[in-house]
């Protein structure tokens, strides 16, 4: 006698495939967490010739005690509650940059760091995100507190309205894309959660240094012991509140490092009114274009002379072939300062295999093909020519009445407009009758 399979109807199949998918997802998916600063421990540990794999908890707790999580972040109340570092970061808008991608009944939208961000500049903000390896250039790690398109002097963090810009206009020629289609409430909360993402990474590097440089483990320091709390002993409690001192101070150090950047930002007067600019009077009177001709050869000159030096690195023809060789300050942290060749494979193995990004040269950039990553506006090419790009090999111009043998603001203005004149040549045009190694570059 044939007994027929029994079916299973399709109502019973869909739940049964959707608890299955429900408990994998369940076991399979990781909480999101911090991931420890681990290039720039070894380079700590292989300078002072010391182990930090103990310190490395410490920094763990007092970070998680700190900064919360991934999908749970904390603000230091201290900074909280001083009036000062009030509107550095709002925990409301931190709270709503982190965490899993969501919308509440209102619509407002939640996740947003791990929704537009993470892919690229990694859950840590390391700049080590899945994507990030096969970018060009790299995606930037927060963690230095380093960025290189602003308005303030290398050496300082950028503004708010620094970061904003970034956002809502990308950097072009990259990966980073503009987000100005969002709303203003959700680019604020991206920007507080670099902040965020900045502040809590330099504290690591800063604990990182603390441990290395002033504490020794082997003899029974410790930077941060949580098991203290737990302790009615007044010693113990003395010596938790030093060491918690210690780490608020680091972190009040990096914060108002944040603070102090918006009285960072140079008083620029601008080219004159009746200077001529590139692009602005070019159809101008016959006498304006005529000191337009002027300023733009007067920049030709600074550019291959000695003082401004641009062809040093951009190459006489402008096309970035003055030199290739050279590595921006994220790299060089974990080679050359460490003593360390980028080139020999061997060499960089142990970092490479603690997760660091293969080296790539950083090269001067091609301006005849009119794409400034730092922004095309003719104050954007003045800020990068007066303040360099920090973390890269580009320098401020020597400027007077600083330096007696440096640059006038004039004269920077000079360089702006035959910067923005060189798309326009006749060798930026003709990519045919250019040889070959440097039309590559156009």
């Amino acid at each position: 006698m044939c007994v027929p399979a029994p079916t299973l109807r399709l109502p019973s199949l869909f739940f049964v495939l959707s608890t299955a998918l429900a408990c994998c997802v369940g076991c399979d998916v990781p909480i999101a967490s911090f991931e420890p600063n681990v290039l720039y421990r070894k380079r700590m540990e292989l300078s002072e010739d010391v182990k930090l794999d103990k310190a490395q908890e410490d920094i763990q707790a007092a970070l998680d005690e700190l900064f919360g999580t991934p999908d749970n972040p904390k603000w230091p109340e201290f900074l909280a509650d001083d009036e000062e570092f009030a509107d550095l970061v709002a925990l409301d808008r931190l709270q709503r940059a982190a965490g899993p991608v969501r919308s509440d009944e209102q619509g407002v939208h939640f996740g947003l760091f791990r929704e537009h961000c993470v892919h690229c500049h990694g859950v840590t903000g390391n700049g080590r995100g899945p994507t990030s390896q096969f970018l060009n250039p790299y995606p930037r790690d927060f963690r230095m507190g380093k960025v290189k398109f602003k308005s303030t002097t290398i050496g300082q963090k950028p503004t708010r309205s620094d970061l904003l810009r970034i956002l809502r206009e990308g950097v072009m020629g990259t990966s980073m894309p503009s987000f100005r289609l969002l709303d203003d409430e959700d680019i604020d909360a991206l920007v507080d959660y670099v902040i965020f993402l900045s502040v809590r990474g330099e504290v690591e590097r800063r604990l990182i240094a603390e441990a290395a440089f002033e504490l020794d483990y082997e003899y029974g320091d410790r930077l941060w012991n949580p098991g203290l709390k737990e302790s009615s002993d007044e010693e113990d409690a003395e010596e938790l509140a030093a060491q918690w001192e210690v780490i608020q101070d680091y972190v009040v150090e990096v914060a108002d490092s944040w603070i102090q950047a918006a009285g960072d930002v140079p008083e620029i007067a601008g080219a004159a009114e009746d200077y001529p600019l590139f692009g602005r009077d070019n159809a101008a009177s016959p006498e304006q274009q005529a000191r337009l001709a002027a300023s733009v050869a007067n920049g030709r000159r600074l550019f291959q002379g000695k003082v401004a030096n641009c062809a040093s690195c951009h190459g006489a023809t402008a096309m970035g072939d003055g030199q290739a060789n050279d590595y921006d300050e994220w790299t060089k942290e974990w080679t050359t300062a460490m003593g360390l060749d980028p080139k020999d494979r061997e060499d960089i193995a142990p970092m490479l295999e603690l997760g660091a990004l293969k080296p790539r040269n950083i090269l001067p950039r091609n301006l005849r093909i009119g794409v400034y990553r730092g922004g095309s506006r003719p104050i954007d090419l003045y800020l990068r020519i007066a303040q360099g790009i920090d973390g890269t090999p580009m320098p401020a111009a020597a400027m007077k009445p600083a330096n007696p043998q440096g640059m006038t603001e004039e004269e920077v203005w000079d360089i702006v407009n035959y910067v923005l004149s060189l798309p326009y040549e006749h060798i930026s045009q003709q990519g045919d009758n250019v040889p070959p190694f440097q039309r590559e570059r156009l």
